[in-house]
Formats: C-alpha cells, structure tokens, sequence
C-alpha cells in the first residue's frame, strides 16, 4: 500500500479547498480519509498560517491512516445505535466488538456527521482518589432532582465503589426516609449486604439531632453509614458522576408525560449501564457487571485473544441477580459470611 505525504504548503492547499467545498470533498479530491484533514485543520488553527507552513515533523511518521469505509460505518453505527455516547465511550464499545479506531479518529468521523464536542469545565478540586477493593465493600448512594413537566421527581441510585455497578434505585414523587430504606433493601435482597454506605447529609440520610430512622436501619443490618465531607461533594464522587451520567445519555434527552413513563425509561438505562456500556472508570473496555460478578480477567483475556464477546456479557437476562458469597468484618473483628444474602456467623471453630 502507497503511503501519501503532503508538503505543508500542500496541506494548506487542501484545506483552502475545504472552505469552499467540504472537508469530505477536499479530502476525496486528495485521496486522504477526512478525519485527517480535520487533524490538519485543528493544527492550521493553533499554530496560525505562518506557523504551519513552517512546521517540520520531527521524525518520519507512520503515513496516513487508512480508516475503511467499513470502520467508519462501524462507527456511525455505534453513535447512531446511543447518541448520547462520546468519542471515548464509542471507541471502547468498538474495541470490544474486535474494531480498534483511535479515539482522535472516531472523534473526527463523528463531527464530520454531526457530533457537538463539549467543553469540560476545569474542575479545581483536588485529584485524591479512592476506590473500593471488592464489590459490596463500599456503596455511595445519592438523590438526583429532575422536572417532568412541573413535577418535581427523585431518583435515588446506589452505587457499587468498586465496580461502578448500580445496586439499586428508585423513581419518586417524593423523597422520604421510608422509600430510601426500601431501596438499600431491594438492592440488599437482590445482590447482597454491602459493608459501608456512604451518603451525603441530606435530611434523609443523616439527622443533626440525634440517630434518625433511616441511620437505625442501617445499624440493624450491620452496615457501617458514613457521610461525605461537608461541601466536599467529590467524596461521592463516583454516584455525583453516574448522575451526571443519567442526566446526559437520558434525562435530557427525552421528554416524560409521566413519572411512570420515565421510570420505564430509567429502569432500561440502569440495565443497559450495568450490562452493556463500558465504563472510563474501570479501564474503559469492562461493563460494571463483569467487575462486580468477577468477570475481569476472563473478559480482558479474551479481548487480547480476539475472541468475540459480544453475546458473553454475564448473567444479562439469565436472572442471576446477587452475589452469592460476601464476607463481611464487623467492628469488633467478627466475620459474617453472607450466603445469597443471609448471613452466616463464623465462630472460631468455623473459620
């Protein structure tokens, strides 16, 4: 295959073209793909006319990628088929269907069709990360407004720490201490008891006058209850950013005449997070469910050996909801093994 190299002052040729055509247009006149075009426009508009045509690649390079008319489709498929996905997230869904395009590349082909970037506002706050060990240590739990109409309504998510995995949720009308303790217990019915909570202190959540219903619960069970840093809201940082998340792929996307039409409509996006897209969060090629259910290795190392994994997303529709086995190490240093949800108490003899 002949690789093709342009002089600079031929690449400002092209681009002048493309002001007067397209960028498709001029690159097809050229016989170059036009997410290269769009890389020259991008450095013409940095570096400024002079700047650019004074510009000399410091080393020979690899020669003008070839993105075929299939890749390309490929791509325009998998933004088509969720919108709301970015570069990033649609260059990793191709990545597991065995398609690997650059990130800049995608990016290129879903401007050329019409794709907005956003701009991401600088975020000041401190780059402290924490994350959980194993699934069901840590869960953050939060309580995200929207308007249906002039209905004020809740949604309630509960968020694995380690696997980004949504434990549980709820659609409300109203928010109140008794349908969040409903939700932690839905989520710990279905998938086991997690360890720890933490949540931030709403009302709900946390009482400054003594232990508030919603705490006792808590401390029934087990479950440690901690709560965010005052106006330190990255602490929750993972469910601040899954609501965000749900905000932009489908809160703002669709109108609702009803509460019952956007539960419908929440229920198929928790499904489709937790089971089909992939997560930055967790490497960007893994859905929270193969973190949470143990599925990592077997699906990277399959992913590196080319196997096709598009039907081997686990337990999506086989019904097989919880964790089978969570050990849990209480604040006076006793285990408690839950089995499918019920604990077991380990005495000394046992363990």
């Amino acid at each position: 295959m002949i690789r093709k190299h342009f002089s600079q002052k031929q690449k400002l040729s092209i681009l002048r073209s493309a002001k007067q055509t397209t960028v498709k247009d001029a690159a097809s006149i050229a016989e170059v793909h036009f997410t290269t075009v769009y890389d020259w426009k991008k450095q013409l508009e940095v570096m400024g006319e002079q700047g650019f045509l004074e510009y000399q690649v410091p080393r020979p390079g690899r020669g003008i990628k070839k993105i075929s008319p299939q890749q390309e489709q490929a791509v325009v498929d998998t933004w088509e088929a969720n919108p709301e996905y970015g570069p990033g997230q649609v260059r990793n869904q191709l990545r597991r269907q065995r398609i690997t395009i650059s990130t800049k590349s995608v990016r290129n082909i879903m401007v050329a069709n019409g794709y907005k970037i956003r701009k991401k506002k600088p975020d000041s706050r401190d780059n402290q990360r924490f994350e959980a060990s194993r699934p069901l240590e840590l869960a953050q739990m939060d309580i995200l407004e929207f308007f249906i109409n002039k209905l004020k309504v809740y949604v309630i998510l509960i968020l694995d720490d380690y696997s980004r995995f949504i434990l549980g949720w709820s659609l409300l009308e109203k928010s109140s201490m008794d349908e969040v303790i409903h939700t932690v217990d839905r989520a710990v019915n279905r998938y086991g008891k997690m360890e720890e909570i933490l949540t931030d202190r709403g009302f709900v959540f946390y009482s400054w006058h003594g232990v508030n219903r919603f705490e006792k619960y808590l401390e029934m069970l087990g479950i440690d209850h901690t709560h965010a840093s005052a106006h330190h809201p990255k602490t929750l940082g993972k469910v601040e950013a899954c609501n965000k998340t749900i905000k932009h792929e489908l809160l703002k996307q669709r109108h609702f005449s009803t509460a019952q039409e956007a539960m419908s409509a929440v229920e198929e996006w928790v499904n489709k997070y937790n089971y089909q897209r992939t997560h930055q969060g967790i490497g960007g090629l893994l859905v929270p469910a193969e973190r949470f259910h143990g599925q990592s290795e077997q699906i990277l190392s399959d992913l590196s050996q080319g196997v096709d994994i598009t039907n081997k997303t686990p337990y999506l529709g086989l019904g097989i909801d919880r964790t089978i086995f969570n050990l849990v190490i209480g604040p006076k240093g006793n285990l408690t093994l839950h089995l499918m949800g019920q604990p077991i108490h380990l005495t000394e003899r046992t363990y």
